[in-house]
């Protein structure tokens, strides 16, 4: 789809039916996939994109003044959510976040295992230090294989000894809060009551309005869809 404003509805709420938005879901997965079918769980040593001096808020990356906000629902176990990070993120962030153009705002949707629902636990516990996006990217540069039990709190343990700011002891012990585990557990009914279908599922929020659903294939794709959310 092109992210035209002629595309969108009045009111900037996208009522999709069933079948359509599942296959929206999947176009955007098979799109990223294809485009690595041949690529290994490799880690990628080094960050894909510096988020040092941009303000983080909880779940929340960019400019408290932005009115424009790209909602992300992923998976930390997602093959296509790493591909979203390390291929469309940084472009996002350096041509959008940044420069206070727009924020962005990370929703788990942590349904492929236990795993999911680790990793999911420790981005919340992140997010009380507004470090969730540090560690968000950090976890899908060294993104093992589905359920096989890469999420280990010696791989969390190091990765989040690399972040500035980060308080270590206090992350592994706000991940056993109740309150976290709680929310983790029940983040992939919350996605499903939302109407999420799959990850990485992207929306684009503007200042009150309800989010709607873009498809982009992309990063020319997704900057039209932005590009459109700003010129309102």
């Amino acid at each position: 789809m092109n992210p035209r404003s002629s595309n969108r509805p009045s009111g900037r709420t996208v009522v999709l039916a069933f079948a359509v938005a599942i296959a929206a879901a999947v176009a955007l997965v098979a799109v990223a996939l294809i485009g690595r079918a041949d690529s290994s769980t490799s880690a990628t040593p080094t960050p894909v994109v510096d988020l040092d001096g941009i303000p983080q808020d909880g779940r929340v990356l960019g400019s408290p003044d932005a009115t424009v906000t790209l909602i992300e629902w992923a998976d930390p176990q997602c093959p296509a959510c790493r591909i979203y990070t390390e291929d469309f993120f940084p472009t996002v962030v350096v041509e959008y976040i940044r420069p206070g153009r727009i924020d962005t705002e990370f929703r788990g949707f942590p349904f492929i295992g236990e795993d999911s629902v680790k990793a999911y636990r420790f981005l919340l516990a992140a997010a009380a230090q507004d470090k969730l996006w540090n560690l968000q990217e950090a976890l899908y540069r060294n993104q093992g294989g589905e359920n096989e039990g890469w999420v280990t709190d010696d791989l969390i343990r190091e990765l989040a000894a690399e972040i500035d700011g980060l308080d270590v002891d206090q992350l592994f012990a706000d991940a056993e809060r109740d309150d976290i585990v709680a929310e983790a557990s029940n983040a992939e009914a919350a996605a499903q009551e939302a109407g999420i279908l799959g990850t990485p599922t992207l929306q684009i929020a503007i200042e009150d309005d309800e989010p709607y659903l873009i498809q982009v294939g992309d990063v020319d794709q997704l900057r039209a869809a932005l590009d459109d959310a700003l010129a309102g």
